[in-house]
Order: structure tokens, then sequence, then C-alpha cells
């Protein structure tokens, strides 16, 4: 992946991923861990919507596959009423990059994700989605100079449900004293509904060779009222 420290082992140089909705093509590397640890979510209307922990758990498996599973524990709350949580879906994935930069001068992957809904309770609260769901990202990360740019086209696959299109454009680029700014646009479409758009601004600090800080804020620009705003994301990324 791409991070803004070079003192950082078996990463690269510049990286989208968490704490932004669109991902790159990178990998921890053989046999290396990149853990995501965040609280993440959003406020629509008057309704919280969290996730704490979202845990984002990647494993390295030679040096252009990376295999993911990423469970979530959701928590919402409506206008004068508790919060309530549960498990929400859990979320399996594969990424293989197939073109490096250094030789192809571009960077491409694809990472199919099968997402499995949580237990009956978690759905009837809505804090998990209602059924299962497929998605084919195809990944691309080109380098200018010290920024990266970044594109990802995904198509969702929903059983029992409307299927949908999401594409994202992400930006980064070193910053003084070892932060890296981060910023993207994201937009999903359904079928047969409106176009959501998303814009967050992002960034990432090293605390050590092993932990990064992570953060984004962002709102969501059109799609049907009420919009989410903000969009956050607060976390560490552990790398091993």
């Amino acid at each position: 992946m791409l991070v803004a420290c070079s003192c950082l082992p078996h990463v690269a140089f510049a990286q989208a991923g968490p704490p932004l909705i669109t991902n790159d093509t990178g990998s921890p590397g053989d046999g290396h861990w990149e853990i995501n640890l965040a609280a993440t979510g959003d406020r629509t209307g008057g309704t919280w919507n969290v996730i704490a922990p979202d845990a984002d758990i990647n494993y390295g498996l030679g040096e252009h596959i990376q295999l993911t599973v990423h469970p979530a524990w959701a928590h919402r709350s409506g206008p004068g009423s508790a919060f309530a949580s549960g498990i929400g879906g859990t979320e399996f994935a594969v990424r293989w990059r197939f073109l490096d930069e250094d030789k192809a001068g571009v960077s491409m992957a694809i990472q199919p994700h099968w997402i499995l809904p949580g237990p009956s309770i978690a759905r009837r609260k809505d804090l998990s989605p209602a059924t299962r769901e497929f998605q084919l990202p195809l990944q691309v990360v080109k380098t200018f100079g010290k920024s990266s740019l970044g594109v990802e086209v995904m198509r969702h696959f929903i059983d029992k449900g409307d299927d949908a299109w999401q594409a994202g454009m992400f930006w980064a680029r070193p910053c003084p004293h070892d932060w890296q700014c981060l910023a993207e646009i994201n937009a999903s479409r359904d079928d047969h509904g409106a176009t959501q758009t998303t814009i967050n601004l992002g960034t990432r600090h090293p605390i050590n060779e092993h932990l990064v800080f992570l953060a984004s804020l962002g709102r969501q620009l059109s799609g049907e009222r009420p919009r989410a705003t903000p969009v956050f994301y607060l976390g560490v990324q552990v790398l091993k």
C-alpha cells in the first residue's frame, strides 16, 4: 500500500484505503499483517450510525495477494432513543495486484468481496445488511512525483435486492512532519435509485514503526434526504 513515511516496513510510498472509502492496490507483503482498528460512522438526520470496533484484518500471502476479514460491531441511535448494538455484516475479501507500477507504469488490482449478514436480531434492528452481497472492484493507482492518484470502480451484486455501482477517486500526498494528506470523492448508485456522493478529507501519521494514526471527516453531498453529515473515521493501523 501507500504510506507517508518510508521508515515503516513492507509498505510503499503513499496509501489510500482506511481512513478513506476508496481502496488502493496495496498489500501488506508476504507474511505480514495490516490491522485497522477504528470507530467509524455517520449522522443521518437525527440518527447516529456507528461501527466500533471496526476491525479490518489483512494478511499478505506473497507480494501480490491480500486476504481480508472485516467483522463489525454496529450501534444505532435515533432521536430520543438509546443506542442499540449488535453484530453487523462480516466481509471476506481477496485482493490480487496483477500489475505493478514499477514494471507497467500503473498499479492495478481486483478485490472480490463476500459480505454475510449478521444474526437476525441485528437485522431486525437495522444494524446489519439484510441479505448477502458480492462486490467486484477494480482498483488503479498511478504516482505523479510525490502524489498518488487512485480510482476504484465496483459492482455490487445484492441477493434479494437492487444491484449497484460504486466509484471513487482519491489523492494522497506527503505533508510536513511525516503527516500524509488524503482527499477523495466517492459515489454509489443502485439500479433503481438516486446517486449518493460523499467527499472526504483524511490524514495518516506514523506513531512508531508498527502503529499509524488514521482519521478522516466528510459529508454526503447528494442523494436522498436526509443526507449523512458528518461521515467520520478515527482509528489506528497496526503493522506486523
